[in-house]
């Protein structure tokens, strides 16, 4: 923010924040800083003491037990179905401010009927605003509406922190009675201890309630399949596998003899074949030969040897023919045995096998329902035993007590309020200076004004008019008649080839002190040796000359008398010894004075004036309001800007500046009129104004 006194710093840093120039803000309106600190603490402080209840503070801490990880090898299991870690610590907060256990707490502690919690007449601020512009009244709230508010409102005041590097929790409340803080944390916390133990019991129950349930079920399918087995049992004629393995035996003796009984049924019917078929005792004797039977060996050597004749040994080689047919026939009918034996053993094999088999599935499937249905015996034989020895995963650390009361902390508060007071202050001084558009140092003049600053007057000590004369009279070495010297010889040097004669003094609006200005400056021009000095009031229309010397003053020589020459000047008395120099004093009528000034008569008049007056002060009226000034600034050789100390707007400076300079006359100058001393010193500009700063002591006090 850029304030309007601050302009110069802002310019120099191209718009930035100047912090010094903040900082002079602030202490300018010091005042109304320490006005609304000193408002706030009281207005803060009374309301503390008045109204705000104390509360008293307690805490209780519970331990959550982490047990040694050589017995408890699995981490979830250090406490009930959390971990370690930060998530598992933030869920264990939640679980402290669950409905479920404040709930409990509300209806443990009644805490529905307690003043504090349960109050829900409407006394808040909006309700008690509400009451008082209407006949709103607060409407009741019972049951379990009621219940949830309290709880709604505890669950509020409850502050549930954890220690870090640790596994303690704090409860914290604090409420309007000592006792009742106390009880509810400590309440808070058992119910905490007993919702684990109460946790882990219902999870038990409903273990044991779906061991039993299981165990039921698989006693059941046990004696079922434990009956199905015996009863396959007794219907099968398997008694066991060594007896299938014995008739596996069997059939295997059986197939090795049948195979052996059809080598020899092929051996032998080959034989008698070949014998059906030799023709003769030589064809008999060759087959007999080459057969390798043994019945034949004895009589082929006895055919060899001579002892039979080829008769005699082919009717005995035909009777071992009849012997082989005879084994032929035997061989086939021991071989249709052997095989319907194979047959019997097979099927009889394999029904067995199957049945065998049936009764091994049968077995198995009964021997996994038995241990399944031992081991869920086994664990709700356990469970039952375990019900009722579980511990809470946590205890209680230390329990709350009563303690003093932690608030309102009356130090504390004040000092707060007077930060808050002196922030509010503070932007009101922003606020007021950022607002401000007038002008309090002749530099700030220099920087905004397109025209040269003459100098600055201090006010006087009295705002009466009526002291101003007595004042310049009595103390012509005061503040004000040396900055009224420095302005004169500003406005003598603004020209150094020719002296100004005819002074116009103007400003944009009434009250800027330019009449003042007027009397002074012709006081001193005069006090120059040998130098005559005219004032002409040519504000005719309010006539304020008459304020300076009261009531009873007889009035002078008239402007309107000379301009229309029913007074010659040359024969008039102009000298007004209230005043102290000579004047022309206005005065009314129906005439127009911007019409008066533009005549032929008043330009003669100003022309002769100027053979019989070395200076002529013209007191004319404000720019902004009648357009006498513009008129009267041709006619002037310098033209003086009058511009009041923090109160002209840099708007109406600037206005009536253009107004001069749109007929061709601008001001030469402007002057910073009715300083306050006091306030510069307070805004910190005494070092920018000289005829209090360094100089003052060359002056006389006011």
């Amino acid at each position: 923010m850029t304030t309007g006194n601050d302009a110069e710093t802002s310019g120099a840093t191209g718009g930035e924040i100047d912090l010094f120039a903040l900082v002079r803000t602030l202490w300018r309106g010091k005042y109304w800083i320490a006005l609304f600190s000193i408002l706030s603490m009281l207005v803060f402080g009374f309301y503390t003491m008045r109204f705000v209840a104390p509360m008293y503070p307690a805490r209780a801490s519970v331990v959550l037990e982490v047990q040694d990880q050589q017995v408890i090898s699995d981490i979830e299991s250090v406490f009930a179905g959390a971990g370690t870690d930060l998530s598992a610590i933030n869920t264990e907060i939640e679980v402290f401010r669950s409905r479920e256990l404040i709930g409990r707490l509300v209806d443990d502690l009644d805490l529905v009927n307690h003043p504090e919690f349960g109050n829900t007449d409407g006394r808040g601020v909006v309700s008690f605003v509400r009451t008082l512009i209407s006949d709103w009244e607060p409407p009741t709230i019972e049951g379990e509406e009621l219940r949830n508010l309290v709880m709604d409102r505890l669950i509020n005041r409850l502050a549930i922190t954890n220690i870090r590097q640790s596994f303690v929790f704090n409860i914290s409340i604090e409420t309007r009675n000592p006792e009742d803080s106390a009880r509810i944390v400590n309440r808070l916390a058992e119910l905490y201890v007993e919702n684990q133990i109460q946790r882990k019991l219902d999870e038990q129950t409903r273990a044991i309630e779906f061991l039993s349930l299981r165990t039921s079920e698989l006693e059941a399918n046990l004696e079922q399949l434990e009956q199905g087995l015996a009863q396959r049992m007794e219907q099968s004629d398997v008694i066991d596998g060594d007896v299938l393995q014995a008739q596996n035996l069997q059939l295997r003796d059986t197939r090795d003899r049948i195979a052996e009984t059809e080598a020899r049924l092929t051996q032998a019917t080959a034989l008698s074949d070949a014998l059906a078929a030799a023709e003769g005792a030589e064809a008999l004797i060759a087959v007999a030969e080459n057969s390798g039977d043994t019945r034949f060996n004895a009589i082929v050597q006895r055919f060899q040897d001579g002892r039979l004749g080829a008769a005699a040994t082919e009717i005995a080689l035909r009777e071992v023919q009849d012997d082989i047919s005879a084994d032929l026939r035997r061989l086939e009918a021991q071989l249709t045995s052997l095989r319907r034996s194979e047959t019997e053993l097979t099927n009889q094999f394999n029904n067995q096998s199957e049945e065998l088999i049936e009764l091994q599935q049968l077995e198995r499937e009964a021997n996994t329902a038995r241990l399944l249905y031992e081991t869920f015996l086994t664990r709700l034989q356990e469970a039952s035993v375990q019900r009722g020895l579980e511990t809470a995963d946590s205890r209680i650390l230390s329990e709350a007590i009563p303690r003093p009361a932690s608030s309102p902390r009356i130090m504390i508060t004040l000092a707060l309020a007077a930060i808050l007071g002196a922030m509010a202050g503070a932007a009101l001084v922003l606020i007021r200076e950022w607002r401000f558009a007038g002008f309090r140092t002749t530099d700030e003049m220099r920087q905004t004004l397109p025209v040269s600053v003459l100098g600055s007057l201090p006010a006087m000590t009295s705002s009466k008019r009526i002291e101003v004369l007595n004042h310049l009279r009595e103390k012509p070495n005061s503040v004000f008649a040396e900055a009224v010297r420095n302005l004169r010889t500003s406005i003598l040097m603004s020209n150094l080839d020719r002296a100004p004669q005819v002074i116009l003094l103007t400003s944009s609006v009434p009250g800027e002190g330019k009449t003042t200005l007027s009397i002074a400056l012709s006081r001193y021009l005069r006090a120059l040796e040998g130098k005559r000095v005219l004032l002409v009031e040519a504000d005719i229309r309010r006539q304020t000359l008459r304020a300076y010397v009261g009531e009873g003053h007889q009035a002078g020589v008239q402007l309107i008398d000379v301009v229309l020459g029913r007074v010659a000047l040359e024969n008039a008395n102009l000298m007004d010894d209230e005043l102290g120099v000579e004047v022309l004093m206005g005065s009314g009528g129906d005439f127009n004075a911007a019409d008066l000034f533009e005549s032929r008569r008043f330009q003669d008049l100003i022309t002769k004036l100027r053979e019989h007056y070395d200076h002529i002060i013209i007191d004319s009226p404000p720019v902004l309001a009648v357009p006498d000034a513009r008129v009267l600034s041709r006619y002037a050789d310098v033209s003086v800007f009058a511009v009041r100390w923090s109160h002209t707007t840099r708007t109406q400076v600037r206005q009536g500046l253009e107004m001069l300079n749109s007929v061709g006359h601008p001001a030469d100058g402007v002057v910073l009129t009715q300083v306050d001393q006091r306030k510069m010193k307070g805004y910190g500009y005494a070092g920018q104004y000289g005829y209090d700063g360094y100089a003052s002591g060359y002056y006389a006090k006011d």
